[in-house]
């Protein structure tokens, strides 16, 4: 039985550039006295396999690789070494108005785009009323682009670039500046693309957006490939690593940081281990879901009332101690979250070893299926959290989830058909 080819192969690329301390050194490096330049690996030896239909999200701090990468694979920039192999057409975006002249119009503009994404002239003619309607500028796409804003340039970038109907497409970040009514519309269409079999590579420093949209992540570190797995526990590894560095140097002055993670609590059922990090000024100590009889709970049952409750110890003097919950599906889409400065309540002082609870009532809306709670303790004084618990807690809302595959909650909606009244 043959294999099936993957979309887009990456074997062994590196990228390596030139770093002058000004444009002189440079100039006397050509004129021949001596070298003056310094060598940054930017990618080193780089090896995926990505899938057809697959969604990638690239995830690492600023200068980790990730645009370099996005640009050796859409073929903007050349690898040292290594080979990439694409199975397909690339529409990538990778910087707003690239190949867009700012003294264009938005109808001029699509087509010069469409051309450089490879579409004919006759292909992307065809298409330019489609494109001018999927971006909503209304008249605007008759003045220049520069008379855009960042958003409206960001609007014609991408519905020209979803206009050439990629096998792959590649979107470096530049979705944040698009308002929320357009990102939704553009992730509306991701997904009618992944549904036709289109390859998907996001970067993206939302890490929501991450485990909601992705299927797989890709964690970059320093031009090299650090993890790769599931988007939900890459994104969390990452976020994790990325707030534990700030707390490095208050940790080691402090009682002993949060122990290695133990395995979760569940209600219902088992998961990983739960993934914990903090400062350690204070400690969560207990989570638990209790209902109206004040009893620790197994099983959510919809339209009941329960507790969450968290157990917080201070290790150090803490001036403001807040203390926040969040509820996220299987795949990190966060459906639930609180704490305590919308609820205008004051936070909680608390000498070395004083203990505090805190407790949010809620009624279940949950809709039958699993879902993670997560716990933070810190001050707005502190520069991070003293303690962070990532799915301390899975709950499980009995019922039968057959009946509402698509839903997150349950409104308590009644659903009937109005009579027809018929014509006398």
């Amino acid at each position: 039985m043959q294999l099936e080819r993957p979309a887009l192969r990456i074997s062994n690329v590196s990228k390596q550039f030139e770093i002058f301390a000004s444009p002189a050194q440079m100039l006397l490096e050509l004129m021949g006295f001596g070298k003056r330049h310094e060598k940054f690996s930017a990618l080193t030896e780089i090896s995926l396999d990505i899938s057809r239909g697959e969604v990638v999200g690239v995830i690492g701090r600023n200068g980790a690789g990730k645009s370099t990468l996005l640009k050796v694979i859409a073929g903007t920039l050349a690898a040292d070494q290594g080979t990439v192999e694409v199975d397909g057409r690339i529409s990538a975006i990778l910087e707003l108005g690239t190949g867009f002249h700012p003294d264009y119009t938005g109808r001029e503009n699509i087509i010069m785009g469409g051309l450089c994404l490879g579409m004919s002239r006759k292909e992307i003619l065809a298409k330019q009323d489609e494109v001018a309607a999927f971006s909503e500028l209304g008249e605007f796409i008759d003045r220049p682009f520069r008379t855009y804003s960042s958003g409206m340039q960001a609007r014609l970038c991408f519905s020209t670039a979803l206009a050439c109907e990629p096998t792959i497409l590649i979107i470096d970040e530049a979705l944040a500046v698009g308002d929320v009514r357009f990102q939704r519309k553009c992730f509306a269409h991701f997904e009618a693309l992944r549904a036709r079999g289109t390859t998907i590579l996001l970067v993206s420093h939302e890490m929501n957006a991450v485990a909601q949209f992705c299927d797989r992540a890709v964690w970059l570190e320093r031009g090299r490939v650090l993890a790769t797995g599931s988007a939900k526990e890459v994104s969390e590894s990452y976020l994790r690593a990325m707030l534990g560095d700030a707390t490095a140097a208050a940790a080691a002055s402090a009682a002993p940081a949060p122990s290695a993670p133990s395995p979760s609590k569940t209600l219902g059922g088992d998961i990983a281990p739960e993934m914990r990090y903090g400062s350690g000024a204070a400690l969560i100590e207990h989570v638990e879901i209790v209902g109206s009889d004040g009893n620790a709970v197994q099983m959510l049952v919809p339209n009941r009332a329960y507790s969450i409750r968290a157990s917080v110890r201070a290790v150090q003097p803490i001036e403001d101690l807040h203390v926040g919950f969040s509820i996220r599906t299987v795949r990190g889409v966060e459906v639930f979250s609180i704490n305590p400065r919308p609820q205008q309540v004051s936070p909680v002082p608390l000498a070395p070893h004083e203990r505090v609870t805190a407790e949010v009532a809620f009624t279940n809306h949950l809709a039958p299926g699993d879902y993670f709670l997560t716990v933070g303790a810190w001050g707005l004084q502190a520069d991070a959290h003293f303690d962070r618990r990532v799915d301390v807690l899975q709950i499980r809302v009995t019922g039968d989830i057959g009946a509402l595959p698509q839903s997150l909650v349950n409104l308590d909606a009644k659903y009937r058909f109005q009579p027809v009244l018929s014509a006398t």
